[in-house]
């Protein structure tokens, strides 16, 4: 029973995530209306390199719109300057996540504090999820010691 309830909740949580992330998605419709500055400054944000824009390019070429490459370029490197910071880097590696390749300045410092945030979240890892190095949480060949 209680298996099914987590399994339900688990369905129901993935799918609900799931329909988030395609709404917010970038799509053809949005192309019109689109704030070029503000894309990039999401973009930059997200630690997204230059060759971004042609993905934009590309999903806007169907409905015949040109991005403006200028104010998007802009508005990335205004997103960059909240990315490529140490307290952003050890997050990012506190999520599990190492960083892109676009910060130029202090190169060591970001790299040392996101490899203190992966120390962290692996350290976490290990200490709340048992059995570490099997998927299912235990080895069906190895009871533990209370069984």
């Amino acid at each position: 029973m209680k298996k099914s309830l987590l399994f339900t909740a688990f369905i129901i949580g993935a799918t609900i995530t799931g329909c988030a992330t395609t709404q917010s998605s970038f799509q053809t419709s949005d192309c019109q209306t689109a704030d070029w500055k503000q894309i990039g400054i999401t973009d930059g944000t997200h630690g997204r390199n230059a060759q971004r824009i042609l993905s934009h390019q590309k999903t806007c070429q169907k409905s015949g719109v040109t991005p403006n490459i200028a104010l998007w370029e802009e508005g990335r490197q205004i997103g960059l300057k909240n990315y490529c910071t140490k307290a952003n880097a050890y997050d990012l590696g506190r999520h599990g996540y190492t960083l892109t390749g676009v910060c130029e300045d202090n190169l060591d410092e970001l790299h040392h504090a996101n490899m203190m945030g992966l120390e962290q979240y692996h350290l976490h890892r290990r200490i709340h999820r048992p059995y570490y190095g099997h998927p299912f949480g235990h080895s069906p060949f190895f009871a533990p010691w209370y069984w």
